[in-house]
């Protein structure tokens, strides 16, 4: 398949929308080409009944949902369980038993939870994969003079998922933002940065609103990543805020034969980077974290490429006078073989 960007179905406002689910009977993505989305939404759900090929990349980066996890926006109406989302899946050596229902995707929208529901029942000879529906948290925020705290990674072992959280703000002589907690569907967004005696403003939870930077004087730190990024709340001659929207995003990818990452393939759902070497702010602000990716194959796994949901990492190119912004947690990946 050629370049591809996927239409996020019942998109609500700027940075949600559902969970978009695409059915192929087999799925190559040629070297140098993108398959991704075309706004913010809950996830990327794909189900490829024989072979995948991924020589080019799948990409959810930046691309989470800005949204509140318990409160009913989507399609269906209905808010995502405290226990998170669940998928199962039928397991040689598993013991987990499920009823498959479509409530197990409740607030993802109507069209993953359709598909759900078709899944076959688990009954001791399967494994269940939790996405929390709470990502970790983010990094606190700082005074004086020092880097942003990084935000808390979720693990790539045992059977939950968890997004990572964003990272603090940078300081430098003032009191940075702290970063939040992601969920299911993003990773957590970063604190704002300042300087110069200023206090600077937290993030917003679930991944929404990147806390906004502040600063007294000709200097102004940055805003952190998030949906949207935050924004310099006393600007100055240096104001021009280029900090990131959004954080890394959910993708499952389920395959019912072989799944082939090739040396130039990518499966990304990192978090946004926040950039200010082109400003040289004195504080920054922090990244957004990364979300997850969960694998699941029947016939073998090769990967020679990457698959990744790392948080953003600040970057810098030696500009700055101290106090940039703290990474991004590292979301989760998870790969599971399945009959």
């Amino acid at each position: 398949m050629a370049n591809v960007t996927y239409t996020v179905p019942s998109k609500n406002g700027s940075y949600d929308g559902d969970m978009v689910v695409k059915q192929y009977t087999s799925m190559t993505i040629d070297a140098g080409d993108t398959v991704t989305v075309d706004h913010p939404c809950r996830g990327m759900f794909i189900l490829v009944q024989g072979d995948c090929t991924i020589n080019g990349t799948l990409s959810i980066l930046g691309k989470g949902a800005g949204t509140n996890p318990g409160s009913a926006n989507a399609s269906d109406n209905n808010p995502v369980s405290g226990s998170g989302l669940k998928f199962g899946f039928l397991k040689t050596g598993s013991s987990e038993s499920l009823t498959q229902a479509n409530t197990l995707l409740n607030g993802c929208g109507n069209d993953a939870r359709s598909v759900i529901a078709n899944f076959e029942n688990l009954s001791s000879n399967g494994i269940i994969k939790t996405i929390s529906q709470q990502g970790q948290n983010g990094g606190a925020g700082r005074s004086g003079v020092g880097e942003g705290n990084n935000g808390s990674s979720g693990s790539n072992s045992g059977n939950t998922l968890s997004s990572g959280g964003g990272g603090g703000g940078g300081s430098y002589n003032a009191t940075s933002g702290a970063g939040s907690y992601g969920s299911c569907f993003v990773g957590g967004s970063g604190g704002g940065g300042a300087d110069n005696t200023a206090t600077a403003f937290n993030a917003t939870s679930f991944g929404r609103a990147g806390g906004n930077s502040n600063g007294h004087g000709g200097d102004t730190s940055t805003g952190g990543a998030g949906n949207p990024n935050g924004t310099n709340s006393s600007p100055s001659i240096r104001a021009n805020d280029t900090s990131p929207n959004g954080g890394g995003g959910l993708i499952v990818l389920v395959v019912g034969g072989n799944l082939t990452i090739g040396s130039g393939g990518k499966i990304t759902a990192e978090g946004q980077a926040v950039d200010t070497s082109q400003r040289g702010a004195p504080g920054s602000g922090g990244s957004s974290g990364g979300g997850c990716i969960l694998l699941a194959h029947r016939g073998t796994y090769s990967n020679s490429g990457t698959v990744t949901a790392d948080g953003g990492s600040y970057v810098n190119a030696g500009f700055g006078y101290g106090g940039q912004g703290g990474d991004g947690g590292n979301g989760s990946v998870h790969t599971v073989k399945i009959n």
